[in-house]
C-alpha cells in the first residue's frame, strides 16, 4: 500500500513540477511576443486593470487569453501538437479538416446581434466527413458544433482543408444577400446620375469548383447565391458574370491553395467577363510579361497550419503592366508606390504585392488619354484584378470601405467618375458586416 501511495505522489509531482517550472518561466519572461508569425495574427496584449472589469469577470477572461497567447514555447507546442494529430489520419484517405476561421475579408465585428454566423444547410456535414476519413486536426481546429460558443460580436467562418488546399466555406444567407443588393440599389439611386454606370461583380471562391461533390456540398451553391443577389438588383445595376468566365478554366491555377484569394490568373478571367459586359475586347494574356514569386503560404495556411499545404506552397504569378502609369495611395496624405509592390515579396503576405495591399483609397493615372474614370469599391479580391484595367482607363480609383473615411458620393462627384464597380467575394453576403461598412461611406 505504501509503495502504491509513494508511486501516486511521484506521479503527481511528475505532473506538477513541469507545470510549475513552465508557469514560473512564463510569468517572468520579459518582452513577450506581440505577433505570431506562424499564425499570421496579432497576439493578445496584457490587459489593463479596471475595477468594473475585475468585478464583472472580464479581467480574468482577458488574462486567460493573454497567457494562452503568450505562453512560453507556445509556437513549438502548436507545431508539435499539429504533427501528432496528423498521425491519426487513415492511410490512403483524404486528409480533411474543418476549421473555424475569423473571417479574412469580411468585417471582423458585427454590431447586429441578429447577425450571428449561419449554420450549414447540410446538417450531416460532420458525419459525412467522419465516414471513411479521420479529421486531420491541428490546434486551431474547432468542432463545428461549437460555433454557438463563439465570442459575442465575432464573425466566424469555416474552412475546409482538403489534402493540400484550404478553402473558405460559403453559407447562403437570404437576408444578408438582400441587404447587400438593397444597398447597391440605394447607392445607384442616390447617385442620381444616369451618366454613371454601376456594376457588380461577386467573385466565387475555390470550393465552388471542387470536383468532389461530397466536399463541394459543404458550401452553399455560389452560382445560386450570385443569381439571387443579381435578381434583387434594380434594372440599372449591371451584373458581371465572372462565374461563367472562371468555370471553363478550373483546370488552371485560378486560386491559391494556401490563401482565400484567387490568383492573378483567376482575376484575369473575371476581367475578361467585365470587358465582355462592356462590349470591349480584353487584352490577351500573352501580351503580359510574367514574373513569379515563391514560396507563398497565405492566410488560410496561417489559419489551418496544414502540413500538406506547407509542403506544397503557392507561387504568385505577376502579369506586369505594360501601360505607363503612376499609383498613389492615401492615408492622411499621398504616398506614391508601385502597383505591383515587390517589397511585399519579402513578406509573409505576398498577396500584398498587388496594389501594395489594402489601403483606404488609391489613384492610378495612366498614359491612356480617353478621359475614362472608374472607381472600384472593393475587398482584397479586387487587388489582383485592378492592374488589368490599365489599358482601358485614364484614371482608376480604388476604395476599400474597411478603411475609407470620406463620403463616397462627394468623392465620385469631385473626381468626375463615370463608372462604379463593386468587386467583392461571395462571403461578403454571408453576413451584414461588410454591407454595414459600405453604408457608412454613404452617410
Amino acid at each position: 500500500m505504501k509503495k502504491n501511495r509513494w508511486t501516486s505522489y511521484f506521479n503527481i509531482l511528475l505532473f506538477l513540477v513541469p507545470l510549475f517550472f513552465l508557469g514560473t518561466l512564463n510569468f517572468s519572461m520579459p518582452n513577450k511576443p506581440t505577433v505570431s508569425q506562424l499564425e499570421s495574427r496579432t497576439l493578445k496584449t496584457k490587459p489593463t486593470f479596471a475595477l468594473n472589469k475585475l468585478f464583472s469577470g472580464e479581467l480574468t477572461r482577458e488574462y486567460e487569453e493573454y497567457f494562452a497567447d503568450t505562453f512560453i514555447f507556445r509556437e513549438n507546442f502548436v507545431k508539435i501538437s499539429g504533427k501528432i494529430k496528423e498521425l491519426w489520419a487513415l492511410p490512403g484517405s483524404d486528409n480533411v479538416t474543418l476549421v473555424i476561421n475569423k473571417g479574412a475579408n469580411v468585417a471582423e465585428v458585427q454590431k447586429d446581434k441578429d447577425n450571428s454566423p449561419p449554420t450549414s444547410n447540410n446538417s450531416d456535414d460532420n458525419e459525412d466527413l467522419k465516414q471513411g476519413n479521420e479529421e486531420n486536426e491541428n490546434p486551431n481546429t474547432t468542432n463545428i458544433n461549437n460555433e454557438d460558443e463563439q465570442a459575442k460580436g465575432e464573425v466566424l467562418g469555416r474552412v475546409l482543408v482538403l489534402n493540400d488546399k484550404a478553402m473558405e466555406i460559403h453559407t447562403f444567407n437570404a437576408a444578408a444577400c438582400e441587404y447587400y443588393a438593397s444597398f447597391l440599389n440605394s447607392f445607384q439611386e442616390k447617385l442620381n446620375d444616369n451618366n454613371i454606370s454601376v456594376y457588380s461583380l461577386l467573385a466565387p471562391t475555390q470550393i465552388e469548383f471542387v470536383t468532389n461533390k461530397r466536399y463541394r456540398n459543404l458550401s452553399s451553391p455560389q452560382k445560386k447565391t450570385i443569381e439571387y443577389v443579381n435578381k434583387n438588383f434594380n434594372t440599372k445595376i449591371i451584373p458581371i458574370n465572372a462565374y461563367d468566365a472562371l468555370k471553363p478554366n478550373t483546370d488552371k491555377y485560378l486560386y491559391f491553395r494556401s490563401d482565400h484569394h484567387w490568383t492573378a490568373l483567376g482575376a484575369y478571367y473575371a476581367y475578361t467577363a467585365f470587358m465582355k459586359t462592356k462590349g470591349i475586347e480584353p487584352i490577351p494574356l500573352e501580351r503580359y510579361e510574367v514574373e513569379q514569386v515563391s514560396p507563398y503560404l497565405g492566410s488560410l495556411y496561417s489559419t489551418t497550419l496544414g502540413s500538406k499545404i506547407r509542403e506544397n506552397p503557392d507561387t504568385v504569378f505577376l502579369y506586369k503592366p505594360f501601360i505607363a502609369h503612376e499609383y498613389t495611395v492615401y492615408y492622411e496624405g499621398p504616398l506614391q508606390t508601385a502597383l505591383l509592390d515587390m517589397s511585399h515579396a519579402k513578406n509573409k503576405n505576398k498577396y500584398g504585392i498587388f496594389l501594395s495591399g489594402d489601403r483606404p483609397w488609391g489613384r492610378i493615372t495612366t498614359e491612356i488619354k480617353n478621359d475614362r474614370k472608374i472607381v472600384i469599391i472593393k475587398d482584397s479580391y479586387a487587388n489582383a484584378f485592378v492592374p488589368f484595367l490599365l489599358p482601358h482607363y485614364e484614371e482608376i480609383y480604388i476604395v476599400d470601405p474597411r478603411q475609407f473615411k470620406l463620403n463616397i458620393f462627394q468623392f465620385i462627384k469631385d473626381k468626375g467618375i463615370q463608372e462604379v464597380l463593386f468587386l467583392n467575394y461571395i462571403l461578403v453576403t454571408d453576413h451584414n458586416g461588410f454591407t454595414d461598412l459600405l453604408k457608412q461611406m454613404s452617410k
